[in-house]
């Protein structure tokens, strides 16, 4: 019988098994919900290249453990750091989709940047534990795509309900408006998606390839332009609303002076 030793990425915040023609990807940090340092997303985006480029992978699994897929950005770590990370900019793991089919096994939190994970894949498995939403963006943190992408996930009229009020979607709704993709028993979301990734990556891969590419172009001609802008635009927000609102949150003491700082630096770079 054979052994699947996991690599690990970032101290083993990232772990990833491979098992062609599937790869299975697992956020390691159930202590906060699998929310990330800067450390943990640039661990995420390595792996995320690595299976992306791997040739004897064709479908991708992406699952975080102790029953929370992600919960985002690691609030510890925004307020420790004067510059903005996000997540859906250049060499950031939400910057653009796998180029081969991908699967999200989703139980607990998917939120902010989690949730933008979510949007990246193909599929979401979900279990009724799920849980979506855009949380941080009470606190001023953007950045994660989620604003670009979630319009044609759900539409319009139901991403701005999600966007705007930043309440909790469970599983039933997300079903309903299509945020899931398909609900299983409790504790087997990963087993379903991998299962279902087998199946996936077991027909022609180009009619696959092609089918997704078409399917995305027809969705998504301007998608990417709107992620760079609310990558651009996520510089100045974390300055002005997010630094503070994350610190005073957290009862971090940030002097104004540098607040300030961040502020023009973050214009200059948006402008």
């Amino acid at each position: 019988m054979s052994v699947f030793v996991p690599s690990s990425y970032a101290d083993g915040l990232i772990l990833a098994t491979r098992r062609p023609p599937v790869m299975t990807i697992v956020l390691n940090s159930p202590e906060t919900r699998n929310a990330f340092s800067r450390d943990g997303a640039r661990g995420l985006a390595e792996a995320l290249r690595v299976a992306d480029e791997d040739p004897e992978i064709r479908a991708v699994v992406i699952t975080g453990n102790g029953g929370n897929f992600c919960s985002g950005a690691d609030m510890n770590d925004i307020a420790s750091e004067a510059e903005h990370y996000p997540w859906a900019g250049k060499g950031g793991p939400l910057h653009k989709r796998l180029s081969k089919p991908t699967i999200a096994a989703i139980e607990g939190y998917a939120s902010a940047e989690g949730l933008g994970l979510a949007l990246l894949c193909d599929i979401r498995i979900v279990d009724q534990t799920a849980t979506f939403g855009v949380f941080a963006r009470r606190l001023g943190i953007t950045g994660d795509g989620t604003a670009a992408r979630l319009p044609g996930v759900v539409g319009i009229t139901q991403a701005m309900d999600i966007l705007l009020t930043g309440r909790a979607i469970g599983s039933e709704r997300a079903l309903a408006i299509g945020l899931g993709s398909r609900k299983v028993a409790n504790g087997t979301t990963r087993a379903t998606a991998e299962k279902l990734a087998q199946e996936i990556a077991g027909f022609a891969p180009m009619a696959i390839a092609v089918d997704r590419q078409a399917a995305y172009a027809a969705q998504e001609d301007d998608v990417n332009a709107a992620v760079v802008g609310e990558v651009r635009a996520s510089h100045e927000v974390f300055a002005t609303e997010g630094l503070p609102g994350v610190s005073e949150l957290l009862g971090v003491e940030r002097p104004a002076a540098r607040v300030l700082a961040v502020v023009s630096a973050a214009a200059g770079r948006a402008a």
